[in-house]
């Protein structure tokens, strides 16, 4: 458990890395062990989910203040890298608002990896998407995509054998 949480806030600590490990050190125990390791992971994404709704409101005025004052100066000419980049991730949280795509895009970013679970987080957190919503779906697909990774290990190891 304390891998996962460690890794939700140190990015170098993969998670991926452990539950590859997990059959490896813990033949007997591997599913227990990965359990517990994303049960720490989804513990500190919630706390990253919790300080992103907390300052939802300080960070949209900010915001708000900082592009006017860069269309002001004309700093985001169209087209811009930068610009493409707001447009997008901008699409990606308004998406978290809607009742049944929010929770996809979180299902495939905790299942697959894409789009990333860091940024996911912060945006459902801002979005204030329901946190237990969060909890389960993000658990369930990061769950899924650990177990799924130990149990290759495991049939890798059981065809060396």
């Amino acid at each position: 458990m304390l891998f996962g949480l460690l890794s939700a806030y140190f990015p170098p600590l993969n998670a991926e890395i452990y539950a590859v490990a997990a059959p490896v050190v813990f033949p007997q125990l591997w599913v227990l062990h990965v359990s517990a390791m994303t049960g720490g992971l989804v513990l500190g994404k919630v706390t990253h989910f919790l300080a992103a709704a907390k300052g939802a409101e300080a960070y949209s005025r900010r915001r708000e203040e900082k592009d006017s004052r860069a269309a002001a100066k004309g700093v985001l000419p169209a087209g811009s890298v930068r610009e493409r980049l707001v447009r997008w991730s901008r699409a990606m949280i308004d998406v978290l608002d809607r009742p049944r795509l929010g929770p996809l895009v979180v299902l495939a970013s905790s299942g697959v990896g894409f789009p990333p679970l860091a940024v996911v987080t912060v945006a459902a957190g801002i979005k204030r998407l329901n946190l237990w919503l969060f909890v389960v779906v993000t658990t369930i697909g990061c769950l899924a995509r650990f177990l799924a990774t130990s149990w290759l290990v495991v049939q890798g190891i059981e065809i060396g054998r």
